[in-house]
């Protein structure tokens, strides 16, 4: 017997186990059902009820598990109640087609044997078929009603699983396959800004760290070149100046690879610093009341450089105020700028590639950007432990 029809017949069979327990399942919904207002003044009554119920669905979740391939999940008191009650009509269903399927092939070979063997299987002699016309009048229209049955106890096991997924996995399976959606679909879009990121520290690499290293070494040798020590002296006092640019530069790639500060001292600090260093006035209100994860401080400390980078190359800014707090479980970001606006969130490689970091930390990132400004970009990011 090939994979998939043993699987198929596998479920039938459980499905089928499934109905004979209806009687069972319908002592416990009645049992549940009196216990209920007991419950409510009695824990002892409560707990009862609840372990019956638990056991009642334990047992179709094994045989879920075993003969259908179901996977277990967590289920309310609620749930199970209504599992229970929407199995019993399932349950019938399936008794009810296997019923009518046994009755079709006892049927058929009665017919079949009484006209070959001329022996009277069914019925009394005189209904007996003595004709192929008889029979066939017989046979073709059962055959029909056959297939059917066979049909309907092959969807059977459909039914009997989406039930389970609908009333015992509920809205938390369903959540966790929207969020593994989400995270595939967020996939190319964060490999795609991982790409963007090392072509731009590649690029910052080569156009500012390795620009000043050459000033550096050709001011060093024009030093050792000068014959004239005033001349001389202003060479080294640049190349000096050459070399502090060479500090600053070597600095802020190491940040914008891995902000050190930010584990060292904390986000406060960091973000403290940031706003010296931003190109335009920058105000920071901050209400940290303790330290989130280090990823997602990384995060926000992500989100808040790129956006004041953003600021100083595009937005034409007269000032620009950052506020990060923390609200219950969620870290939220608010970075509003004076500037010319027009911002997208699908213009660029910037904002993109800072809602697939936040999306990956399981945050959300919004832009308001009306053509004349200001332009505010929210996020919130849990905090995580």
């Amino acid at each position: 017997m090939s994979t998939p029809l043993r699987a198929t017949v596998r479920a039938v069979g459980g499905s089928v186990v499934g109905a004979v327990a209806v009687p069972a399942d319908v002592a416990v919904l009645v049992v549940a059902v009196l216990c209920g207002p007991l419950s409510r003044v009695s824990r002892r009554a409560g707990a009862a009820r609840s372990t019956l119920l638990d056991r009642a669905v334990a047992l179709h979740a094994r045989r879920l598990t075993r003969w259908l391939g179901w996977t277990p999940a967590p289920a309310s008191v609620a749930s199970r109640t209504r599992y229970l009650g929407a199995h019993v009509l399932v349950g019938l269903a399936c008794a009810g087609v296997a019923g009518l399927l046994v009755y079709g092939v006892v049927g058929t070979v009665a017919v079949l044997a009484s006209w070959l063997l001329g022996v009277r299987l069914l019925g009394s002699p005189e209904s007996a078929p003595t004709t192929g016309t008889e029979v066939a009048t017989l046979v073709l229209p059962g055959a029909l009603l056959l297939y059917l049955a066979v049909a309907g106890l092959v969807g059977i096991p459909v039914a009997d699983r989406h039930l389970a997924d609908t009333l015992l996995a509920g809205r938390g399976r369903r959540a966790l396959e929207l969020r593994v959606e989400e995270l595939t679909a967020a996939r190319a879009e964060i490999v795609a800004a991982v790409e963007a990121e090392r072509r731009r520290i590649e690029r910052d690499l080569h156009d500012g760290v390795q620009q000043h290293a050459v000033a550096v070494g050709m001011l060093v040798d024009r030093g050792r070149r000068a014959t004239d020590p005033a001349r001389r002296e202003e060479l080294l006092v640049a190349a000096r100046s050459a070399a502090e640019q060479l500090v600053a530069e070597v600095r802020d790639a190491a940040w914008r690879v891995r902000p050190a500060a930010v584990d060292a001292l904390g986000l406060r600090a960091a973000l403290e610093d940031l706003a010296a260093r931003a190109p335009q006035p920058t105000t920071l209100a901050l209400d940290l009341a303790a330290r989130s994860a280090p990823a997602v401080e990384r995060c926000v400390y992500y989100v808040v450089a790129e956006t004041l980078t953003n600021v100083g190359k595009h937005a034409g800014a007269t000032s620009c105020r950052v506020e990060v707090r923390q609200d219950g479980g969620t870290v939220r970001v608010r970075v509003r700028d004076d500037g010319v606006g027009g911002a997208r969130l699908d213009a660029g490689r910037g904002l993109a590639g800072l809602a697939a970091r936040v999306q990956a930390e399981g945050g959300t990132l919004g832009v308001s950007s009306p053509a004349g400004g200001p332009t505010v970009v929210e996020v919130r990011i849990p905090c995580g432990s």
